[in-house]
């Protein structure tokens, strides 16, 4: 009984809430991924803190005050169109270029972060004023749903990330810089290579992938822990209607 009143509930579905909430099952992906990306790249003590933590400074020879130098100068680069330079170390023009098609990328997933995390606070607001009413499949939310499609993904990336990350960080540019191979540095002449080693990287892809599930196990709980809250109330109604 309480399942066709769920199901009487979804058929009473307009197709603008149909609509929206197929959005946002493919925009709660995109957001988890691109706000848990954009820390790493954006926040910048995310990178002093790990200087210290993978000892850096020791592993390439320079200072911690070197290292943040060409860190900062290189994200002021990027983010905020400075002149490109990296402290005291040695650059060449195939690195600028390299960072100069980093520039997209970053942008991109600022974009994505608020375009993404815009849509969602508005459906919300809207399903909270009860302007559009939630196309449940199975009386779960399609974030939820959304969540669940994101933990698979980054659960693939993540065994892929185990078995050969450096497989992984090939692939990576190859997908990200098709036909460029100016991604691949010199550590005598392009010297900021040294102060962004491959573990600072996988640093990053475990801080990324680890933020995306503790988003995404988030909003599937949440999904589910209302769902049986709707059921449990559904029940207990059920029940009072048989005792009148």
């Amino acid at each position: 009984m309480i399942y066709f009143l769920c199901m009487e509930n979804e058929l009473r579905k307009r197709p603008i809430d149909i609509i929206c909430s197929v959005l946002v099952f493919l925009v709660t992906p995109f957001f988890f991924i691109s706000i848990s990306a954009l820390i790493p790249c954006a926040f910048r003590p995310f990178y002093y803190i790990s200087v210290d933590t993978l000892n850096i400074p020791e592993e390439s020879g320079y200072e911690r005050e070197v290292c943040i130098e060409a860190y900062d100068d290189v994200m002021n680069f990027i983010w905020e169109g400075a002149e490109f330079k990296t402290g005291q170390l040695k650059w060449t023009e195939e690195e600028k270029g390299h960072f100069e098609d980093c520039k997209p990328l970053f942008f991109l997933q600022l974009g994505l972060a608020i375009s993404c995390g815009t849509y969602l606070l508005v459906y919300l607001i809207l399903r909270k004023t009860k302007v559009l009413r939630p196309a449940r499949f199975r009386d779960v939310s399609s974030i939820a749903y959304g969540g669940i499609a994101t933990l698979v993904f980054v659960g693939i990336v993540g065994l892929m990330a185990l078995v050969d990350f450096e497989r992984l960080f090939v692939i990576f540019h190859m997908i990200a810089f098709p036909g460029k191979d100016n991604w691949t540095f010199s550590p005598t002449s392009e010297e900021v290579i040294n102060i962004l080693p491959e573990r600072f990287f996988l640093a990053c892809a475990v801080f990324i992938i680890g933020l995306t599930i503790i988003l995404s196990s988030i909003a599937v709980g949440v999904g589910f822990g209302l769902r049986t809250k709707r059921f449990k109330k559904l029940k207990e109604q059920e029940a009072n209607n048989e005792l009148v």
